[in-house]
C-alpha cells in the first residue's frame, strides 16, 4: 500500500494523516476490526493516480496501491448464492497499474469494477450523558426555547422511545403559535450542561457500533420524509456542510453507502445513505449476506507527483481504511 502522505486515517487516536502514522498505531481493515501498523516507509515524490468512485468518494496514492476489487463474476455469484450456501469466493486485489491497463467499463459502458463498503467500525462502547437514540432525536429536532417538535408519523414511537431510556414526554398548548408543544421531563439539555454541544461530539460518532446505529436512527427520526420506502433509501438535508459531513462520517462508520450532493440554493446539503441496517420500523431491509453495500470504481486520473506512505498491518488480509469514505486499501 502506498498512499499520498497527505490522505487521512482514522486510528484509535483520531484521525491522522498518513505521514503521522506510526508503527504500533490501531487503525481498521475492511471488516471493521482493529488492526495494528506493523510497517510504515515513506517514499520520494513520485507519480500518483487518484481513484474516484461513483457516489464521488476517492483515495489516491502511486502505481502500486491496491484494492480489494470485485469483478462482475464476483458480483453474479453474490447474487446466486443470496446466503444459503457459505459465500467462499475471495476477493481479487488489484493495483492501479493494472486496473488503468484495462477499460473501466464493459461492452455495454457499464462500469466493471467494484470495492465494497467497509464493515462496521469495531469502536469500543462509550459512557454518553445521553442515550444515542434519544440525543439524535433531539439534536436536530430542538427548538431555541428547549421544547421539541415531533413529526406526526413517529409520535407514538418516539413517545415509547423516550419512555424506554427514562423521559416522560411533556406537552401544553402554545397561546401564540396555536400549535402544540412539546418537551421531555427530565430535559435532555439538563444533562448536557455545562458543555451543550453545538455540533454532534466526538464521544458520540466514535461510539460501539450498536451506538452508532441508534444515534443515526434517532438522526433519520427527527425530521419527516427522511425514510423514501419505495427506493430505499435515506436522505438527510442540512445548510450547513459540517454537519452534513458529520452525518455522512456516521454512516459511513457503520458500513452505509453514501453520496453527498449540494450545494443547492434553497435546501443546501443532501446526504443519502443506502443501508441493509434497519433504521425505522417501516424500513424492511435485506439481510446482509456478503457485504452491505459496493462503490463502483467510475474514474482512475493521473495527479501531480506526490510524496506516499507504504503502510502494512498485521490483519489476515492487509487491508487498511482510508479517508472519510473508508475506502478499503492495501
Amino acid at each position: 500500500m502506498a498512499i499520498l502522505a497527505t490522505q487521512k486515517v482514522l486510528t484509535l487516536d483520531y484521525w491522522k494523516i498518513a505521514q503521522d502514522i506510526k508503527q504500533g498505531d490501531i487503525v481498521f481493515d475492511r471488516l471493521g476490526r482493529k488492526v495494528r501498523v506493523k510497517l510504515v516507509q515513506t517514499l520520494d515524490k513520485q507519480p500518483c493516480y487518484r481513484v474516484v468512485f461513483f457516489d464521488g468518494t476517492s483515495v489516491a496514492g502511486n502505481k502500486d496501491l491496491k484494492f480489494p476489487i470485485e469483478t462482475p463474476k464476483y458480483r453474479n455469484r453474490v447474487y446466486t448464492y443470496k446466503g444459503i450456501n457459505k459465500f467462499r469466493r475471495p476477493l481479487l486485489p488489484k493495483a492501479i497499474s493494472e486496473l488503468i491497463a484495462n477499460p473501466l467499463v464493459d461492452k455495454t459502458n457499464r462500469l466493471k469494477y467494484s470495492v465494497p463498503t467497509a464493515a462496521p467500525l469495531e469502536l469500543p462502547h462509550k459512557d454518553l450523558p445521553v442515550p444515542p437514540f434519544v440525543f439524535g432525536f433531539w439534536f436536530f429536532c430542538k427548538r431555541a426555547d428547549g421544547t421539541i417538535k415531533i413529526p406526526k408519523q413517529y409520535f407514538d414511537f418516539i413517545k415509547e422511545k423516550l419512555k424506554d431510556h427514562g423521559y416522560l414526554l411533556t406537552h401544553w398548548r402554545d397561546p401564540i403559535k396555536k400549535d402544540r408543544v412539546y418537551s421531555t421531563k427530565p430535559s435532555v439539555n439538563s444533562h448536557l450542561v455545562p458543555n451543550v454541544p453545538y455540533k454532534i461530539p466526538n464521544n458520540y460518532l466514535l461510539a460501539s457500533p450498536e451506538q452508532r446505529i441508534e444515534l443515526l436512527s434517532g438522526i433519520m427520526h427527527s425530521k419527516p420524509r427522511q425514510y423514501n420506502q419505495k427506493t430505499d433509501t435515506f436522505r438527510f438535508t442540512s445548510k450547513h456542510l459540517p454537519t452534513a459531513k458529520q452525518i455522512q462520517y456516521l454512516a459511513e462508520t457503520i458500513g452505509c453507502k453514501t453520496k453527498l450532493d449540494g450545494p443547492n440554493p434553497i435546501i443546501g446539503y443532501t446526504v443519502f445513505i443506502k443501508t441493509k441496517l434497519k433504521l425505522m420500523e417501516e424500513q424492511t431491509p435485506k439481510p446482509v449476506k456478503v457485504r452491505q453495500n459496493w462503490r463502483m470504481l467510475s474514474k482512475i486520473e493521473e495527479i501531480i507527483p506526490q510524496a506516499c506512505v507504504h503502510i502494512e498491518t498485521d490483519g489476515e488480509d492487509g487491508t487498511m481504511l482510508v479517508e472519510e469514505g473508508f475506502i478499503a486499501c492495501l
